[in-house]
């Protein structure tokens, strides 16, 4: 391909959402790992203290270092890569490429350390459905290695295989690794939140919605579930009373990721804005620009005034 910034920035915004799936899986396998082992070295605690600082950078060198020194372990390596996919949104979009492929590469080193370790192999996984080809993504590769993740966990690989057929529209492909998740586990939220997602995508939303609660009912600590009831309501335009209360007791509940937090806002304000009432849209606009500065959120309060 010719490489252009456009094309490039394009590309890279595709990759972002891997992004921030990288850094949420990572952290829990991660603290997966950590509750298997009762001590941690020296250069881990201070890896993890500086990465609750943010600073991710100094971080990585710590864990590199450690990793040369001989410390060259599974949960330091799941740690690297945690470290290289928060720093991501830190950095330019040139750095956020050379960081890409240093996710890959740890996370490839993560999994010749332990074979079966699932959030190495998920997190390859969703590497390259995810990032573009110029940072090393590969829908072949990915086939590859959902099928070792049936085999090692059926439910969570029928489920990614789903996601990804349904990305590249091939719905009825879809549709079966999502019936043969639902016939293991019918009550897997994760499944009920794929097939919710993909009866959205095709514009069913009414039964988007259904299938949302149906999740909600098996798990109703579920904030995903709880934020595309109200996302498809707002999307679809239906169900608006249905998507004003999914997100108004999402805001109740709460959550620790902030810009999860302003979305729920700016998408409450959305919904409002579409039934009428300006001033109330506002309100939830500007909450999502004091959490998060949401550009959305911006763009949404400018087009009003």
């Amino acid at each position: 391909m010719i490489f252009t910034s456009t094309n490039f920035k394009t590309l890279m915004s595709l990759f972002i959402g891997f992004i921030v799936l990288a850094a949420l899986l990572f952290t829990g396998a991660s603290q997966a790992n950590e509750a298997k082992t009762e001590v941690k070295s020296a250069a881990f605690m201070e890896a993890q203290t500086l990465m609750k600082a943010e600073n991710y950078k100094q971080a990585a060198k710590i864990i590199t270092k450690a990793q040369k020194n001989g410390e060259d372990t599974i949960d330091m390596s799941l740690l690297l890569t945690n470290a290289y996919a928060a720093r991501i949104n830190q950095v330019g979009k040139l750095k956020q490429l050379g960081l890409a492929k240093k996710i890959k590469a740890s996370t490839e080193h993560s999994l010749k350390l332990d074979p079966k370790n699932i959030g190495a192999l998920e997190g390859l996984i969703q590497f390259h459905i995810q990032a573009p080809g110029i940072a090393g993504g590969d829908k072949d590769e990915a086939r590859k290695l959902i099928a070792r993740m049936i085999e090692l966990k059926p439910v969570r690989g029928h489920v990614i295989m789903a996601t990804m057929s349904a990305k590249e529209e091939k719905f009825a492909e879809a549709e079966v690794h999502i019936n043969k998740a639902l016939a293991i586990d019918p009550t897997n939220s994760q499944t009920l939140l794929v097939k919710g997602s993909g009866l959205g995508q095709r514009q069913k939303y009414a039964e988007a919605i259904g299938v949302f609660e149906t999740c909600l009912e098996h798990e109703p600590d579920n904030q995903d579930c709880r934020y595309l009831i109200g996302k498809t309501a707002q999307v679809g335009k239906v169900e608006y009373e249905k998507g004003k209360a999914a997100f108004e007791e999402f805001i109740k509940i709460g959550h620790e990721n902030k810009t999860y937090m302003a979305f729920t806002h700016y998408r409450l304000g959305k919904i409002f804005a579409q039934i009428d009432d300006p001033d109330t849209a506002k309100t939830h606009y500007r909450k999502a620009v004091d959490i998060a500065g949401l550009k959305q959120a911006k763009k949404a309060l400018a087009a009003m005034q």
